[in-house]
Formats: C-alpha cells, sequence, structure tokens
C-alpha cells in the first residue's frame, strides 16, 4: 500500500507498506511511481516523506528524486525544568484561519483539510499563542503529544513550547513530541528540559520549502 497527501502543489508520502514476504522482490517502486505520477497530475511540484530508518525504502525515496533534508528527532519524558513564563504571552483557542495563515508561511501550504480534521474528528486541541495581543504561534495538544507546532520567529519557540508543556503536563506527566533537527531552538528546548531521545526519522524532499525551523510536526501520517 502506498498514499499520499497533496495540499496545494506540496505532496506528502503518508503511507508506504509491504509485507514482509514481497520486500526487495521490486513491488514497491512500480507502485510509488504510479502513486508519484498520479501526484503530478493532480498538480503536485514538490514531494516529500517521513521516513523510518529502513534503508531499502531510503534508497528507493532517493532514486525517486527524495533527498536527504533532515533528521525528524522524537523526544519524551517528564519535564525537569521549563523555562520561566515568558512576560506578555498567552494561549487562546485556536482559530483555524490564524492556523493556516501561518501554516502558509512555515509549511508552504495553508492544508484547510488538515486543521478542519485535527480541530474535529481528530480529537486535538489548538490554541494560539498571543505576545500582548498579537499572534505568534500556534500548537495541538492530544494524549500528551504536541504537534504540529508553528511559531513566527525562532526566538518564539521557548513561548510557544513552555505554554505548550505546561498545559500538557495538566493532564499526563510525560510529554512527546518531534523535532526536525534543523529546528535548533526547539533542540535547545527539549534537552534542557530533560526530555529523552526516543528515536530518530528522515526528512527527504525534492526541494527545500516551508521553514522548518520554526516548527515540529504532528507525525508521519499528516506531518
Amino acid at each position: 500500500i502506498a498514499s499520499a497527501i497533496i495540499r496545494d502543489n506540496v505532496w506528502f508520502l503518508s503511507t508506504f507498506w509491504g509485507l514482509p514476504d514481497q520486500q526487495r522482490k521490486g513491488v514497491g517502486m512500480p507502485l510509488l511511481k504510479q502513486l508519484w505520477q498520479a501526484g503530478k497530475e493532480a498538480g503536485a511540484t514538490t514531494f516529500f516523506t517521513h521516513s523510518s530508518p529502513d534503508t531499502t525504502a531510503m534508497a528507493v525515496y532517493m532514486k525517486m528524486g527524495m533527498r536527504p533534508g533532515h533528521q525528524i528527532i522524537y523526544f519524551k519524558g517528564k519535564p525537569a525544568q521549563l523555562p520561566n513564563a515568558a512576560k506578555g504571552f498567552e494561549a487562546a483557542p485556536l482559530e483555524k484561519a490564524v492556523a493556516m495563515d501561518l501554516d502558509l508561511q512555515i509549511r508552504g501550504t495553508r492544508r484547510e483539510p488538515d486543521h478542519e480534521y485535527w480541530l474535529g474528528a481528530g480529537g486535538m486541541q489548538g490554541r494560539q499563542v498571543l505576545n500582548r495581543g498579537r499572534v505568534v504561534g500556534y500548537y495541538y495538544l492530544g494524549r500528551g503529544g504536541i504537534g504540529p507546532a508553528a511559531w513566527n520567529e525562532p526566538e518564539t519557540a521557548n513561548a510557544v513550547l513552555g505554554i505548550a508543556c505546561r498545559e500538557a503536563t495538566i493532564t499526563t506527566p510525560e510529554v512527546r513530541f518531534a523535532v526536525p533537527s534543523i529546528n535548533h531552538s526547539a533542540l535547545r528546548f527539549a534537552l534542557n528540559s530533560g526530555l529523552r531521545v526516543t528515536s530518530v526519522f528522515h526528512f527527504l524532499t525534492t526541494v527545500s520549502f516551508g521553514q522548518m525551523y520554526q516548527y515540529i510536526p504532528s507525525g508521519p501520517a499528516l506531518y
């Protein structure tokens, strides 16, 4: 099975699995090529994926033109310490239009259907972060998981993630989130908070897009 999600011109490979006894038998590449062509016909010009460390799968992605961009580092744990609450920052219920405007800058697409899902059937809680009344970021929470989240400036990371972690720990002692390795602000936050690294995945893409250094993803299904 292989499936992809297209938002505007951005194609994301969300599923690519094969039965163990059918792997390395020339089944996967033809299937992926069909999906890729369908994406082109639908108007996609940017192709990317969130890959496991499986070397065979990564080789297939690279042969298709998706090159390694950065690692995606998963963190989990009970925050040992959090930065002091930033003065003037506060959270409020997320407005879909706010998230879409930020995503156009940070993710390269407004991806309205994704936010409709997260705010509805996805069972997530969406929050927008304001600094003296001005929106500077957003985040989603769900069963201790944080993400997606985005912010408009690198220096806003501590404020957004600090508020998100404090809110998440109200209902669960541990938090978890994934950090693109180019997002140094979020990496420092996770490490300084005492969270542990649980796994490392890979971001592969045909072309650089968005501002992933100001973003943490929702996970492998929607990114």
